[in-house]
């Protein structure tokens, strides 16, 4: 469902199961949805600009959009919307681990760190997730050639996804955020079977690949498979 006009969307349904919208607003937030177990959202407006304004203040998105959503199984953060959920303080994982979310899907700019920050909080919270789904804004991707530090190189885990077997990620340019995302990736997946990197360009693929496959691999089945743009 599109919709506009609506600054606050309050969703208070305790029988819902599904849910997938996408429009321009200002703040969601789900009451008595515990039996919601499929989200699908986009923002179709850039809140970069706001994100230090008074939205909330320092008080986390993150933390309060999954106060009332303990079921969920499958999530699509479309557009802007990770750039939202990284309003305000973003913790270095949920209190409460989404244990029965097993698909992920986010739309992300990997060269701002506090969306990659909340990235790596929703994929740490999801010790059960089956199939991740990246796809990088290719608006924002190019560095500038500034130096960008990657909340992925900072972290340091060992096995965090025993479950998950298919990766896939789109409009990967190789900047460096995205190279340790997938080594992030990579190296705590031990059941991993499939990661398909689908680049931006035709130019440079080569490269990012090889890259790829010089990372080492938790799982000894991880097959890195190239897509053409």
């Amino acid at each position: 469902m599109n919709f506009d006009g609506f600054s606050q969307l309050k969703i208070n349904a305790p029988n819902l199961q599904f849910f997938d919208i996408g429009g321009v607003f200002d703040d969601v937030s789900f009451e008595h949805t515990f039996q919601l177990t499929l989200v699908s959202i986009g923002l179709y407006k850039n809140l970069k600009n706001e994100r230090n304004v008074a939205l909330g203040g320092s008080s986390s998105k993150l933390l309060s959009f999954f106060a009332n959503l303990p079921c969920i199984r499958r999530l699509e953060v479309q557009s802007y919307f990770l750039t939202y959920l990284a309003m305000g303080n973003v913790p270095t994982r949920l209190p409460k681990p989404c244990t029965d979310l097993n698909y992920l899907s986010i739309r992300v700019n990997f060269n701002d760190r506090d969306e990659s920050a909340a990235a790596l909080c929703l994929l740490k919270s999801s010790p059960n997730l089956q199939e991740v789904e990246m796809t990088a804004r290719p608006e924002e991707q190019s560095g500038g050639g500034r130096t960008i530090t990657s909340s992925w190189e900072d972290d340091h885990w060992t096995s965090l996804f025993l479950q998950l077997r298919s990766v896939k990620l789109v409009g990967i340019s190789g900047v460096q955020p995205e190279l340790d995302c997938i080594k992030f990736l990579l190296s705590n997946s031990p059941a991993l079977e499939r990661m398909s990197i689908k680049p931006i360009l035709v130019d440079g693929g080569l490269d990012l690949l090889k890259d790829s496959l010089q990372f080492s691999r938790a799982s000894v089945m991880a097959e890195i498979i190239y897509l053409d743009p």
